[in-house]
């Protein structure tokens, strides 16, 4: 966390979060020792917010050490029945259509839910909204899911002064 801390103020920047990347950040679900060496990260870091999915472990960890546990939600990825995201090696695992992906971010934001792998209705309720950056067109993506958030009375607003 120092070194990163080093690097974003060379940046002209400071690390706001600890959002895990990957198959940490799903490993980090479950796994117990995995969450506790990330939210150990993010108290090294200046006790900084965790972002992880609604109900996770890492928010569990987080919520004990006494950080801010941020939910967040995926709007270009598939969840299964469980509310976790579906494994990116499965067929359909990333919502690929920017129709699909700006819809979904409306219907999460405001409590609608979207729809699992399998069909059936899943809410989720989160406080930020992941748009992956190596989806295709994800610049104009975010701007069209930013767009659609606002014209659906939704505040687009950084999680740390968002509503609760």
């Amino acid at each position: 966390m120092g070194a990163l801390e080093v690097f974003a103020r060379a940046a002209g920047t400071r690390v706001a979060y600890v959002k895990p990347h990957g198959a940490l950040y799903n490993r980090a679900v479950h796994d117990e020792e995995q969450a506790r060496a990330i939210v150990s990260g993010a108290i090294l870091g200046g006790r900084l917010p965790v972002l992880g999915l609604p109900e996770s472990v890492l928010l569990e960890c987080a919520r004990e050490a006494g950080l801010e546990a941020v939910e967040e939600a995926f709007a270009d990825r598939a969840y299964t029945a469980s509310a976790t995201l579906v494994p990116r090696s499965v067929t359909g695992a990333v919502v690929t259509d920017a129709d699909a992906v700006v819809a979904r971010s409306v219907a999460i934001a405001t409590g609608e839910g979207v729809a699992d792998a399998d069909g059936a209705p899943l809410a989720i309720a989160a406080r930020s909204l992941c748009v992956h950056g190596d989806t295709p067109g994800a610049v104009d993506l975010a701007r069209r899911v930013r767009a659609a958030l606002e014209d659906a009375g939704v505040t687009v607003a950084p999680f740390a002064t968002a509503p609760r």
